[in-house]
């Protein structure tokens, strides 16, 4: 029962977080950055934000990120949906560019079977 509500909040967090970053934040640093998942831990006293971003100087997100966190929080708190705000950490989800890469390989191992099959 409580995986559900853990769940249930995850995925209230995730909107909500989206919504602040897409429509409320006005950096432009954060004009790219997709979230993926919310993760919260069982004591709802830390939520990890995983993000992705078309922008490559993560560092600079990152950065970004940091200095809107107590703005996500105040709108965390304003929803009033949670008793306790919980601290934000967010980590750059590198499984969006490991997938790309291997894309990458996959696509260049299937142009050098067509160039050998032709050259045949």
């Amino acid at each position: 029962m409580a995986r559900i509500r853990i769940q249930r909040l995850e995925s209230e967090l995730f909107k909500l977080i989206s919504n602040v970053l897409t429509f409320k934040v006005r950096d432009k640093d954060l004009q790219m950055v997709n979230l993926s998942a919310v993760k919260l831990s069982n004591d709802f006293s830390y939520a990890k934000v995983f993000f992705s971003s078309l922008d490559k100087n993560i560092p600079k997100v990152m950065a970004a990120l940091e200095r809107s966190k107590g703005f996500i929080k105040r709108e965390i708190a304003a929803a009033n949906f949670m008793r306790i705000v919980p601290e934000l950490i967010f980590e750059f989800d590198e499984l969006e560019e490991k997938a790309r890469k291997m894309d990458e390989i996959f696509q260049k191992i299937h142009q050098e079977e067509d160039e050998s099959a032709h050259e045949s």
